[in-house]
């Protein structure tokens, strides 16, 4: 069952591995925040039987954030930098499938219905990494860049970069937001 965050979004929290996947709705339609590894996806057709999945925003490329897109018609975006190594991000999970509906985000801000999400490209736990604040309501869906009770994400992976994550935590120390979505684990 999807918690409720705020008006107009919620979230399906992510079990074991898989990520935390965001719905944020508008009418019939909605957009999701990370597809999860594909774990979720019974709890989110339940959520979304009368509502047509118009995108998916991925905050970065690691299976557990992108492999439901393997099960989910409609297309993603994700970083540039994160899209050209999909495969060395991944090799961890030898069982993962690149999925074929990923694009490459852009850098302007996404109009979608009421919500307007700004891109923050905050690398260091992988070179794609992103965050996206929705201005209405003040949320940072922060991926695994930062995570509750000042928590990050991990940088011993490949691609993965100390130096990065601590310049990209303290540009988010910066920002004034009401509510943290991290990728895994509780909103703060």
């Amino acid at each position: 069952m999807a918690e409720r965050v705020c008006s107009g979004i919620r979230l399906i929290a992510g079990e074991g591995l898989c990520s935390n996947v965001y719905i944020l709705e508008d009418g019939k339609e909605v957009l999701l925040i990370d597809s999860g590894d594909g774990a979720s996806l019974p709890a989110l057709d339940e959520e979304l039987i009368t509502k047509k999945i118009a995108k998916v925003l991925l905050t970065h490329g690691h299976a557990d954030h992108i492999n439901g897109m393997n099960y989910i018609s409609a297309d993603a975006f994700l970083h540039e930098a994160d899209l050209k190594i999909l495969p060395q991000l991944n090799k961890y999970f030898p069982e993962f499938k690149i999925p074929g509906n990923i694009e490459k985000l852009g850098s302007d801000a996404i109009a979608f219905g009421k919500f307007r999400l700004e891109i923050i490209h905050t690398p260091g736990h992988t070179p794609g990494s992103v965050c996206f604040f929705e201005e209405s309501t003040k949320t940072l869906f922060s991926g695994d860049t930062k995570f509750a009770a000042g928590d990050r994400g991990r940088t011993d992976l490949f691609g993965g970069d100390e130096e990065q994550i601590t310049a990209s935590l303290e540009m988010l120390g910066k920002m004034k937001y009401a509510r943290l979505c991290p990728g895994h684990g509780p909103m703060e």
